[in-house]
Formats: structure tokens, sequence, C-alpha cells
């Protein structure tokens, strides 16, 4: 049972959250948070879905490059997301990360 249970969580994103308050830029972390704020930027002529996401010490943009729009992400959304924090037009951002959507 507890290797079933082993193969099951391989496929979630493995290590603790970051508190939103305390990513450093290159510095590869998961958060969570609530979608705040959403909104379909150009890069480079291709749509680009932003998101502010925030948790109770901060914000994140967390970036979906030639995304406008992805299923289930909506304003008021819980989610993770995993990857490399780097920055977008001066703001800490983490750009195409891995992401779940979380319950409620």
């Amino acid at each position: 049972m507890t290797e079933t249970r082993n193969l099951a969580a391989a496929g979630r994103m493995a290590s603790e959250s970051t508190p939103i308050g305390q990513l450093q830029w290159r510095q590869r972390a998961r958060i969570r948070g609530r979608v705040q704020s959403m909104r379909v930027q150009p890069w480079a002529d291709v749509a680009t879905l932003e998101c502010l996401v925030l948790d109770e010490s901060g914000g994140v943009l967390v970036v979906f490059l030639g995304r406008g729009r992805i299923p289930g992400i909506r304003l008021g959304r819980q989610l993770e997301a995993e990857g490399m924090v780097g920055e977008s037009r001066g703001y800490l951002a983490i750009l195409n990360p891995e992401f779940e959507l979380l319950p409620g």
C-alpha cells in the first residue's frame, strides 16, 4: 500500500511551498496562492497570460508564455505553481511553471 501512495505522489510536485514574500530571483520555488488578477499581454507578438497570485506574505506574477487562456484558471482560484523565479517588467515572476489547480 505504501508503494502505491509513493507512486501516486510522484506525479505531484514534491517540495514544500515557499511563502511568496520569501521568493528570491533565480531560485526554483513552489508557491501556493489565489489568483488575484489576470490579463493577456503581448510578448514578442504572442498572447501571454499573466496571473497575479497572492498568499498571506505577498504576490508574484505567474506567466504562461504563448497562452491567452488556460482552462480552470480564473479569478479567485487557488493554485500551486513551481518553477524558476525570474522577472517580468521589473516584478518577480515564474515563467511557464508546472502548476496544479487546487480544490475550492
